[in-house]
């Protein structure tokens, strides 16, 4: 991988997390009905090769995911790992703990554990929290999901134990996470996001400043006949910020 795409692929991750459609216990969750192996990083629609991979996927007796890792591609070839996730779960079998590694010289295993994310869970399954600590146990950042009937209606970020900020969802008359409103500690509305669907499934989300009311990203989705994520392209439409448009390739196990 080239070093100038370093950066941008771990801003695009994050990017592709908040893009992510929620379930309405609250989880963040790529619609899939096939095991995922790959998410491909392309920098447009058109390209025909890779430019990085972005995530792997391995999973365990359950078929439920055991760990994700972010390679080092350069050129085509897999030439390290910059971290990998290794995921745990419940009695219940819900997911109770991610632990995140990232490569580090001066481990003996070549590996720090830089940070863990530890889930909680209403008697109905539902995501009750959601807490991220450093390697010391220290939580450092927490998200507390509140409901409405069935359907996810807040989350609220804090920071520190401070809320830093939260997001409001709005439905349509088909249970369809219609808008996602996203406000800072104060009240104050900053962005919003606009979504539309194919029957139960998410083809595109517009992105909008609160202040201005102009759409700054739009995300479009595509997918295969049996409903697994194959394609998204996220257009950025300020010139400022065009390099970080990108396209994510979604592969599938066999």
């Amino acid at each position: 991988m080239k070093a100038k795409w370093f950066f941008p692929i771990m801003l695009l991750t994050a990017v592709l997390l908040s893009a992510c459609q929620k379930d309405q216990s609250g989880t963040e969750v790529i619609p899939v009905k096939g095991k995922l192996k790959q998410v491909l990083l392309y920098q447009r629609i058109d390209s025909e090769t890779p430019i990085g991979i972005v995530e792997e996927y391995e999973y365990n007796e359950n078929g439920t995911i055991a760990k994700t890792s972010s390679p080092l591609y350069d050129n085509g070839i897999i030439a390290g790992t910059i971290s990998y996730n290794l995921y745990e779960y419940n009695s219940f079998g819900q997911l109770a703990r991610i632990r995140n590694y990232n490569a580090n010289q001066n481990s003996p295993s070549g590996f720090i554990n830089l940070s863990n994310t530890l889930f909680t869970y209403f008697a109905d399954g539902k995501t009750a929290t959601k807490t991220i600590e450093d390697q010391s146990g220290t939580a450092y950042e927490f998200y507390l999901y509140e409901y409405k009937d069935t359907q996810l209606a807040k989350i609220s970020k804090y920071d520190n134990g401070k809320l830093e900020s939260y997001t409001v969802n709005e439905y349509d008359g088909s249970g369809r996470l219609s808008k996602e409103i996203f406000y800072i500690s104060d009240g104050q509305c900053i962005s919003y996001t606009i979504n539309t669907y194919s029957g139960n499934l998410l083809i595109r989300s517009d992105l909008y400043s609160f202040q201005t009311n102009s759409m700054y990203r739009t995300i479009n989705r595509k997918y295969d006949h049996n409903g697994n994520l194959l394609i998204l392209e996220s257009k950025e439409l300020f010139a400022y910020s065009d390099m970080m448009s990108f396209v994510y390739r979604y592969k599938y196990y066999d």
